[in-house]
């Protein structure tokens, strides 16, 4: 058996420490590599954890070196790409992930390189928790057939090599760290001579090759932020020799290149989100939760009003540096420990800076086109732009009307008559809410009540106005307003949380007409069923929450979100963790995760004290076809503009998309782009700027349309 041995570096951009301090390190690690490789003809490759995020933060300290990089990236030694951070899938949209791989090419094909030396690209996703089921799909959108990954594969995959398919069909060859990439650490790490390495290779290879089915190996040879192991070089053939181990250093591009293909290789379809050998670190999307909807509306603010408008207005300029601007922000935030919230307090507050500046940029391009279009307008009143692809309350899709002054252009919502029964708040077509508060000895990535803990009910829930409720809880309370709309499905309910104690989880829970088997739930570019509980180990016990991003349903009834809650399904009820206050980024041992997910370090902030504030809605009635129009018309309200009139403009659809969801419109070189995906198990007709489209099942399409098509 050959074993490939990659040595690599794990680079979070800012996690236990600010990206100030590890950029400062981040100095280092080059510094010493590009000396090391200066030297040292044997030390073949070293992997830069798939992403260049960390090349430019480099760069930016270092821009004398950027043609030694070149030529190492060119030469192989150093690998590129394809990434531009490692983002987490569940917690940024489907149009993020998309960007940051485009990002992370373009800037492989900056220093030349459009294939890595040796072998094919892979999606690279060393340390993400849990992997969208679609994924495969956006890799063969950009030629890559290949994927190395940790954390979510289940039991049922019982070797290093495997064929993940989305649900279209797209498959990718996937090898997996069974022991995770931080499994060959300790090879070159304070070894002295060619015997302590045999003896830590011997051992640390019997681990790789525990899962392996053909006669190559691959073995990840580093750990968060290490440095290049030069030892590794120097002793390696003589330690393989002692060892009878037929190792050598490469990359993974050579390996994949190498690597015979497997034989009856499993397949596995769908989302990955399985502890069954390494954590999955559930309880993320409930931390800090005013970011993760701040990112959500950035992000659909981004999307879907700023870029739409600014490629189809009529006379707008294409704000090219402040697009490039704020999609730089979104991703750096994207990166796993940064969008997680499982981070320092520094690391959190830079974050929320990085959202400002984008925010500062994406409104005044919408407030601009808004303004364009609007001066165009032949009559007086409220313009209102419509960001769906379909009519919503009389406006066309992707298109405009006006209305006279003093007529509301939207219906307002009017408060909903309630009822209060003991600790239950009954809405006037029967829905029941209840509130709940439980006490969390665990860290900002793992729920753990303690032992005997059990939820509590509020102290107290009164009623505060019509459509209002408050419910108290000793050192917490919930504040509800509870409306609905004339032309919706569904109540809207808008909260605030008043929190001054710490660690605790509240959650709002709402009846359901009986106890389902499963839950379905909207995540990028996929409606997706799960189980009740997902599949656990020993180091992490199996968890009955799941993150959606802006709609669940279970038994008929539908919980919509702007952005990504944490929801979970617990007999006739389904909860949306509201807040979940804790004092660390991870503990060192808790019940429900007896190893450490990091380092014990203390967040205050993360306590969330004071005001939170947060928007669902509830959905009666609920079907699977209908969660993504009813999440549009809940989390992209009209824009609403005011025209002075004079124009010659009467308004109507700026470009025509029907028959399939929307991702993205933006100006590209050669027109308009648009992506548009199907979410059903059967193929769709769709029309884009009047081309027939047909989207296979589940399949994600993006079309040019020349200039003309504005």
């Amino acid at each position: 058996m050959k074993v490939v041995l990659v040595p690599h570096t794990h680079w979070d951009r800012e996690w236990y420490e600010p990206f100030a301090v590890f950029q400062e390190r981040l100095l280092q690690l080059f510094d010493g590599l590009l000396e090391l490789m200066a030297r040292e003809p044997r030390f073949a490759h070293f992997h830069l954890d798939g992403q260049s995020a960390m090349i430019d933060d480099y760069l930016a300290l270092r821009p004398e070196r950027e043609a030694d990089l070149a030529a190492l990236f060119r030469a192989g030694r150093l690998s590129i790409g394809p990434w531009f951070t490692q983002m987490d899938e569940f917690l940024t949209s489907g149009e993020s992930t998309i960007r940051n791989l485009e990002w992370g090419l373009a800037r492989a094909r900056s220093f030349g390189i459009d294939q890595p030396v040796g072998g094919p690209w892979a999606g690279y996703l060393p340390d993400q928790f849990g992997h969208i089921g679609q994924m495969p799909q956006i890799l063969h959108s950009f030629g890559i057939e290949r994927a190395v990954l940790w954390r979510g594969v289940p039991s049922a995959i019982d070797r290093a090599a495997f064929r993940w398919r989305s649900p279209n069909g797209s498959e990718v060859l996937s090898e997996y760290f069974a022991y995770g990439y931080e499994l060959g650490g300790s090879l070159g790490e304070h070894v002295t001579s060619s015997e302590d390495l045999a003896g830590e290779l011997g051992s640390v290879v019997g681990m790789a090759a525990v899962l392996a089915d053909r006669d190559m190996v691959l073995l990840p040879v580093g750990a968060d932020h290490a440095v290049a192991p030069e030892a590794l070089a120097v002793l390696l053939e003589d330690a393989a020799r002692l060892a009878g181990v037929d190792a050598c250093l490469g990359s993974i591009a050579g390996f994949l290149g190498q690597a015979p293909d497997p034989q009856g290789a499993p397949t596995w379809t769908g989302e990955l989100r399985a502890a069954a050998r390494a954590p999955l670190l559930p309880n993320v999307y409930s931390a800090r939760p005013h970011q993760k909807r701040r990112r959500a509306r950035l992000e659909a603010r981004l999307e879907r009003y700023a870029e739409p408008l600014a490629a189809l207005v009529p006379g707008m300029a294409w704000p090219e540096a402040t697009f490039t601007e704020a999609w730089r922000r979104l991703l750096w935030n994207g990166a796993h420990d940064s969008v997680c919230g499982c981070s320092h307090d520094q690391v959190a507050r830079d974050v929320d800076a990085r959202f400002g500046e984008a925010e500062r940029g994406v409104e005044a391009v919408i407030a601009r086109a808004g303004s364009l279009l609007a001066a165009d307008a032949n009559e007086a009143g409220t313009l209102c732009w419509n960001p769906s692809p379909f009519e919503r309350d009389g406006v066309p899709g992707l298109g405009w009307t006006v209305s006279a002054e003093g007529s509301p252009p939207t219906p307002r919502p009017k408060p909903v008559a309630l009822a209060l029964d003991g600790g239950r708040v009954v809405l006037d077509e029967g829905t029941v809410i209840t509130f709940t508060d439980e006490d969390d000895i665990g860290d900002l990535y793992t729920f753990c009540p303690p032992q005997g803990g059990l939820p509590r009910s509020p102290v107290a829930v009164e009623s505060s106005g019509p459509g209002q409720a408050l419910a108290r809880f000793d050192g917490a309370a919930i504040t509800l307003e509870i409306t609905r709309r004339a032309g919706e499905p569904f109540v809207r309910l808008d909260g605030r949380i008043d929190n001054a104690r710490p660690d605790h989880r509240l959650r709002l829970w709402v009846d359901l007409d009986s106890a389902p088997a499963s839950s379905t739930a909207l995540v990028p570019f996929e409606i997706v069923d799960r189980p009740l509980v997902g599949e656990g180990y020993e180091y992490e016990a199996g968890s009955p929450t799941w993150p959606a991003r802006g709609a669940v349903l279970a038994a008929g009834t539908a919980i919509l979100a702007e952005g990504v809650v944490e929801y979970e399904v617990a007999g006739d009820r389904l909860g949306i963790a509201l807040l979940r206050a804790t004092g660390s980024i991870s503990r060192e041992t808790i019940p429900t995760r007896p190893i450490d997910a990091g380092p014990d370090v203390p967040t205050p902030d993360a306590q969330c004290l004071g005001e939170t504030a947060f928007a669902l809605g509830i959905w009666q009635g609920a079907t699977r076809d209908g969660l993504v129009e009813a999440w549009e018309r809940f989390a992209l309200p009209l824009l609403e503009v005011e025209a002075p009139g004079g124009g010659t403009a009467t308004g109507g659809p700026l470009l025509d998309v029907a028959g399939a969801h929307l991702s993205a419109v933006r100006r590209v070189p050669d027109g308009i782009e648009v992506r548009t995906w199907n979410d059903r198990a059967e193929p769709v007709a769709a029309r884009i700027g009047g081309r027939a489209v047909g989207l296979g099942p589940a399949a994600i399409a993006t079309v040019v349309l020349g200039e003309t098509a504005r």
